[in-house]
């Protein structure tokens, strides 16, 4: 057994054995004077839990969130820990989603409505009165903080060993989003409490509310994966004019991602370097078919006109926030280390990183394939090339780089 998998079991174990114990526990303190209005809550849990909006990258939310910290201020630590414990796995094994996660996804909740709970406790006034909001909006505040906190970071050890990630990329994919999410559920979960406080059964006004909260958030995060992969298909469709540049950029993408690797760049450097050599030559939409297809040299005129991709793609995919990170990294990837390139004549270190790795990639990636004048070099020819013109045209780490990832590669190919 690997390190790697003896700590994801470790960890899992750990979770799994202090949560149980807690909802034990849990059990033992129940108040049985709510017993008849818990399968109301599990019911509008599950519910809740079995509609997750999945952010960008590995994480999920769910508006079980605002029912979680409603039963807590309500009926106390104990009864949100039954409640959520129990409707967490009902969600989880009427969705299939394995044992592991119910059994995972139970656990967390418990551990972190229990510590939210001795927060809400330590800080709530002590009083028999009608609730009051501006008693317990402080303890409210930090009650909401403390159990998103330990729920996000109790999932994201669990991803970072899942999917050998550094935990703090894991901690930076998604963070923003579920930040936003759970920032605009938090005062719809203390308007259920205010509401079911005056008169419980009112608490049905807050459903359809909720309903809107996440369909609108689901709608957002579903344009903008729509948004990213039209692109990146109409990019794909820009390779494909020329059958001899077809799947040009996923090839790209695939090659600068292994050389950001093999360099040790964060999860978040690689992800973007990978989605910019897949829209790198987006820009080529602009440029005429009678200079893209040419079949022979092309004249000063069009050379001039067909260095204008980069610009093109740049301003393009100017106004698309997800693509932000990688513009640089579009305009630049002709740029030379000598000073030679263009279309701003950068030299070394202020040539972005992304965008000398998006050079070694493409240029390996034109060396190899057939052209409408030339056929391919092989590998190890274009190997040649790149080492040749290393600190003129190339950086030099990124060649060195490339070569590793290319030789463990080729050896995994040969297996």
């Amino acid at each position: 057994m690997n390190k790697q998998k003896f700590l994801f079991n470790f960890y899992y174990l750990l979770v799994s054995i202090l949560g149980g114990l807690i909802f034990i526990y849990s059990l033992l303190k129940v108040n049985l004077d709510f017993l008849y209005l818990y399968p109301l809550w599990i019911v509008l849990f599950v519910a809740f839990e079995m509609r997750p909006v999945s952010l960008d990258v590995k994480g999920q939310v769910t508006l079980g969130f605002a029912l979680n910290l409603a039963i807590l201020m309500i009926y106390g630590t104990w009864s949100s820990i039954i409640v959520t414990g129990i409707g967490s796995s009902m969600a989880d094994i009427i969705g299939k989603r394995g044992w592991q996660k119910v059994i995972f996804n139970s656990s967390q909740y418990s551990i972190s409505l229990l510590i939210a709970g001795m927060v809400y406790s330590k800080l709530s006034p002590v009083t028999e009165e009608i609730f009051s909001i501006s008693q317990h909006i402080i303890p409210f505040v930090f009650t909401a903080i403390a159990f998103v906190v330990i729920n996000f970071l109790l999932v994201a050890v669990i991803v970072s060993l899942s999917f050998e990630i550094a935990l703090l990329d894991v901690i930076k994919m998604d963070l923003g989003m579920m930040v936003l999410f759970l920032t605009s559920l938090a005062p719809l979960s203390l308007l259920l409490v205010i509401l079911y406080t005056s008169e419980p059964f009112s608490v049905i006004l807050i459903v359809p509310p909720l309903a809107l909260a996440h369909k609108g958030f689901e709608n957002y995060l579903k344009l903008r994966k729509q948004t990213r992969a039209t692109i990146e298909h109409l990019a794909d469709i820009v390779d494909r004019r020329d059958k001899y540049t077809s799947m040009h950029s996923t090839r790209v993408a695939v090659y600068a991602e292994r050389i950001a690797k093999e360099m040790g760049l964060s999860y978040e450097q690689v992800e973007n370097v990978s989605m910019a050599g897949k829209v790198h030559d987006l820009g080529k939409i602009g440029v005429r078919d009678s200079i893209l297809l040419k079949p022979k040299a092309l004249i000063d005129s069009e050379v001039e006109e067909m260095k204008k991709h980069t610009e093109i793609g740049y301003y393009m995919l100017q106004p698309l926030e997800m693509y932000k990170d990688v513009l640089a990294y579009v305009l630049f990837h002709h740029e030379r280390m000598d000073g030679k390139g263009y279309p701003r004549g950068l030299k070394y270190n202020s040539i972005p990183l992304g965008a000398r790795i998006l050079a070694v990639a493409d240029s390996f990636d034109a060396m190899t394939s057939d052209r409408l004048y030339r056929k391919a070099m092989s590998e190890e020819q274009a190997m040649k090339e790149l080492m040749n013109n290393k600190g003129t045209q190339f950086d030099p780490q990124v060649v060195e780089a490339f070569i590793k990832s290319w030789k463990k590669e080729k050896k995994h190919r040969e297996r």
